[in-house]
């Protein structure tokens, strides 16, 4: 997830160097929909030393009187009903993404997360200028996952197949934004795609507006605790995101058939 914008094409994509200006994202009332406002300076980049720092304690740390107990993480998914002029998606992009889906469950296993997937039907992106998904299609308490074809150039400038934003408070031009939404094209995405967009929630990376450069160190950091998730390790700082409104704790089930000594 790199957030980019310029004030001829905002939008939201990654870049790929970090001197890109990053948008301030806002959830406007009167439109009803995610949009763009202004471009303004980053209240908390995510530098170098932080980068390194997080490095080496995220996949270190212990997790403390949680650490045995899972996070299940919910999840709204909407196939976009708008793809291929109004068609939606077809049987082989929904396997494609089931199949993105698992893997995640796969990998996110190892830091105990699971997934609870809430699937939402007749979901679609609005188009006026820019793509905007209708408030009424959102959830607050999930993660909004939009899946399409291929995501509009307003989100995904640079064709990397993912985007994902957080919630911002009210502003002076905006009712502020509640909602956690990842956006998926999978035409242009990859099978890494989808697990480094979760990535960026599960580290709470989307509840901080940052710079383009935040989000560079950012993007280096998850990818390089995703590939050790992915060789069998543990990544405590994916469970950052116990206290967000769409994950809740679980005790793991119990063994079936122990009968105490044997």
């Amino acid at each position: 997830m790199r957030a980019y914008g310029d004030a001829e094409n905002p939008g939201f994509a990654r870049v790929k160097v970090p001197w890109v200006p990053a948008p301030h994202l806002e959830y406007p009332d009167a439109m009803g929909a995610i949009a763009v406002q202004d471009l303004r300076p980053p209240e908390n980049p995510l530098s170098r030393r932080e980068f390194l720092a997080w490095g080496a304690a995220g996949a270190s740390a212990g997790g403390g009187a949680e650490a045995g107990r899972i996070i299940v993480a919910g999840v709204q998914v909407m196939f976009d009903r708008g793809a291929h002029g109004g068609r939606g998606l077809d049987g082989g992009e929904i396997a494609l993404f089931r199949a993105w889906q698992e893997q995640a469950r796969r990998e996110f296993a190892a830091s105990g997360i699971h997934f609870e997937l809430h699937p939402l039907e007749g979901a679609y992106l609005r188009q006026q200028g820019y793509s905007v998904i209708p408030r009424k299609f959102l959830a607050a308490a999930m993660i909004n996952l939009f899946v399409t074809a291929t995501l509009g150039y307003d989100i995904d400038k640079d064709r990397t197949g993912g985007c994902s934003m957080g919630p911002r408070p009210p502003s002076r031009q905006s009712g502020g934004r509640p909602f956690y939404i990842t956006f998926l094209g999978l035409h242009d995405a990859r099978d890494t795609t989808l697990p480094h967009e979760y990535a960026h929630h599960f580290t709470l990376d989307t509840r901080r507006n940052t710079s383009a450069e935040g989000n560079f160190w950012a993007d280096l950091r998850n990818d390089y605790w995703l590939w050790r998730q992915r060789h069998g390790a543990a990544i405590p700082a994916f469970r950052a995101c116990a206290g967000a409104p769409w994950a809740r704790f679980e005790s793991p089930p119990a063994l079936s058939g122990a009968t105490g000594r044997g």
